[in-house]
């Protein structure tokens, strides 16, 4: 296996529920619901990319774009459609799907929890109550016999944090709360669930590595001679990129905003983490509102020359690297597991790629502790509460035409990027 493990890992990333299709779980029935109704949007799933039915195809496409890895997730809900009971079929093609992939040289990455749960999650055991520690664990244990020897690299969790916010700030995800002290249970239980599964993976194989995925935003003030919008970036940059990973370097959860949040818990978290997944996607600017629910506003501006997403996102190549170095400041390996750009441009996302490889490159020769890229997205995928509308991918998806995949101009980039790359044995 050594062969395959000592490499920097050069890959592409994707989501279980947001490309695979034919499956029931807490988004398709929040959707059934109305609830992703919201802001002009109603996305319909339609079963994704077709990813389920048309993996071998797709794995032959993936072999074409030279990615030495693949980060891909597990759907909890196909494999746990009721409570403890399996679905063996399933199973067993999550582990053809990685005998394929070893089989094309391609070190599989595997997500456990990518945003999604069974249809009964939130009712028998949610975040936000400690039964649903036990209730991860018992699905991961069950798993886990089935990928022997095979998988490496593990990510307990896909942004734990901006999940957690989804579901009980926002409330537009699934359970649909409205409340910060649970916001914060949720993820003290999230986290202790990566603590339980972190013993239980390295127990069954002590060569395994395993992190978290956590997405980081560069946060700005909008106004730079405004003291107030410098105190608001700085909460929100302890809040959202630093908070989780104070919490692994000194076992507690904690934060405090006056008259917003108050939450201080110990946790067993120290050194149960090999490396983190950054995930990095934009800048936002951070403005001052005299508001006691909602101190802060944050705002995209185009400001770096490098455009805006169709997310509306601002397109900022630096950040990456300043995620990277906030990552890798607590001594742990660190792998970009997603970047990518939301456009139908491809011109625009190969410029988009090739900045940020260069912000790759600026991270290897400054010596932090980066092994591996992951571009987001492989396919064109569901996006979360918007649908198949915006375009990741680098590969097209056709969904008027039978779900036609095309290799774009910027899978083609990336594929001579890193034949390139490879021949300098970097």
């Amino acid at each position: 296996m050594s062969n395959r493990t000592e490499r920097f890992l050069w890959g592409a990333a994707t989501s279980a529920f947001q490309i695979e299709g034919h499956i029931k779980n807490d988004m398709t029935k929040w959707e059934a619901l109305g609830k992703l109704k919201q802001n002009g949007n109603n996305p319909s799933y339609n079963n994704a990319a077709n990813h389920w039915l048309t993996w071998e195809k797709d794995f032959e496409i993936l072999k074409e774009l030279n990615v030495n890895a693949y980060r891909f997730s597990i759907e909890w809900a196909r494999i746990e459609p009721k409570p403890g009971s399996y679905n063996k079929q399933a199973v067993k093609q999550y582990s053809a799907m990685i005998d394929r992939l070893i089989e094309l040289n391609i070190e599989p990455v595997l997500t456990l929890h990518h945003f999604t749960h069974p249809v009964w999650f939130h009712q028998k055991s949610p975040w936000h109550k400690k039964e649903s520690v036990e209730r991860y664990v018992r699905y991961v244990s069950y798993i886990l016999p089935y990928l022997e020897g095979r998988v490496r690299y593990f990510i307990t969790f896909n942004e734990p944090l901006v999940w957690a916010l989804a579901a009980y700030a926002d409330a537009k995800f699934p359970p649909g709360k409205k409340s910060f002290d649970l916001m914060m249970q949720a993820l003290y239980h999230l986290l202790q669930a990566h603590g339980k599964v972190y013993d239980i993976i390295k127990s069954r194989n002590d060569r395994a590595e395993v992190g978290v995925a956590k997405n980081f935003i560069v946060f700005k003030p909008f106004c730079i001679w405004n003291p107030a919008d410098f105190a608001v970036a700085s909460i929100a940059h302890n809040f959202f990129n630093m908070m989780i990973l104070n919490a692994f370097e000194k076992n507690r959860l904690s934060f405090r905003l006056p008259f917003v949040l108050n939450f201080e818990k110990t946790i067993d978290l120290k050194d149960k983490i090999d490396f983190w997944g950054v995930n990095y996607y934009y800048r936002t600017f951070t403005r001052f509102k005299f508001d006691v629910n909602a101190p802060m506003q944050l705002e995209f501006k185009h400001k770096s020359g490098e455009g805006l997403s169709e997310m509306g996102w601002e397109n900022y190549s630096a950040g990456l690297f300043k995620a990277v170095k906030w990552a890798a400041s607590t001594g742990k390996t660190v792998f970009v597991t997603e970047n990518g750009l939301a456009t139908e441009d491809d011109k625009k996302r190969i410029s988009y790629l090739r900045n940020h490889l260069n912000s790759v490159h600026k991270a290897l020769d400054s010596g932090l502790n980066l092994k591996g890229y992951f571009y987001w997205s492989f396919l064109d995928n569901y996006e979360w509460l918007i649908g198949t509308k915006v375009r990741f991918g680098l590969v097209g998806v056709d969904y008027t035409q039978e779900y036609r995949r095309t290799l774009r101009g910027s899978g083609r980039f990336y594929a001579e990027f890193i034949r390139n790359i490879q021949t300098k044995n970097i």
